[in-house]
């Protein structure tokens, strides 16, 4: 039987937080109408958007993940971008070229989910828990389809359980990997489609020989329809991942290639609250 490893995959809007500077966002603003300079704008509104991030990621070690190492369990973490942080990148690269080079553009866009890993793998070491961030290389995940829009091919998960068996939470960067290029011979980083940290997620739980993946989104669940445009949106409780294939408009809560990986390996995806520990929110059962 295998040990017990929960998979825990955490959205750029949960590391984010609900407020973006804080719980006094207002009073950011008034401070800014007092600044002369356009950079003393800058500086001041990053430092409340840092602190209020800090903020946030040791909230999220003390409701998810130390209440697992306080058990002794050791818990795999997925973390996609900080929200936003990927679309800053992608407008970013549209400014230098209109058609990047894949590979330059690959590279440009896994640096959001490196900050996202080493910050939060960074709060659990300053809160007393091992901790290590990953690539998604060095968490050994190997892909196909070249460096952009790539596949998960195969995980050599053995680094993982050297740190698990360790003691230490690895905090995996979602949404990359690594490929073999064929031309030059080299391996080069590579990153997934959009929502591609689920996939990392699921993609780790077969890997580690676990039955799901634990999605903490903004969002406590699956709706029948979305619950910001209908007042009588209902939360579904439990759905098959094939009828879920099947809606016409696939909820964006999920990477539609996280619930196909899912259901060829026979892994069921929890997707919950990242604000409410206790909320159950809908699983996906993909496992029959």
């Amino acid at each position: 039987m295998s040990m017990q490893i929960p998979i825990l995959k955490f959205g750029g809007r949960v590391l984010q937080g609900h407020q973006r500077f804080g719980p006094n966002e207002s009073d950011v603003v008034r401070q800014c109408h007092e600044l002369t300079t356009a950079n003393e704008i800058y500086r001041l509104v990053e430092q409340k958007r840092n602190e209020a991030r800090a903020t946030r990621l040791r909230e999220i070690a003390e409701d998810f993940i130390l209440p697992l190492r306080a058990e002794g369990i050791v818990p795999a973490i997925v973390v996609s971008a900080f929200d936003w942080a990927t679309d800053k990148l992608d407008q970013l690269s549209t400014y230098i070229a209109p058609k990047p080079v894949d590979r330059e553009y690959a590279r440009l866009l896994m640096s959001g989910e490196l900050r996202a890993n080493s910050s939060l793998a960074m709060m659990l070491e300053a809160l007393g828990c091992r901790a290590y961030s990953l690539t998604g290389r060095e968490a050994g995940i190997r892909t196909k389809g070249g460096a952009v829009g790539a596949l998960i091919e195969s995980v050599d998960e053995g680094y993982l359980r050297h740190l698990i068996g360790e003691g230490i939470v690895p905090v995996v960067a979602g949404f990359q990997g690594y490929y073999r290029d064929p031309e030059t011979g080299r391996n080069e980083v590579s990153i997934l489609g959009r929502g591609g940290s689920n996939l990392t997620a699921v993609a780790l739980a077969h890997a580690l020989g676990q039955p799901e993946a634990t999605m903490y989104s903004d969002v406590d669940g699956i709706y029948d329809r979305p619950p910001a445009v209908y007042d009588d949106a209902q939360k579904i409780g439990e759905i098959n991942g094939r009828e879920l294939l099947q809606w016409p408009e696939f909820p964006q809560v999920i990477q539609k290639e996280a619930v196909e990986y899912a259901l060829d390996y026979g892994i069921d995806i929890w997707i919950r609250s990242g604000f409410d520990p206790e909320a159950t929110g809908t699983r996906i059962i993909c496992s029959e």
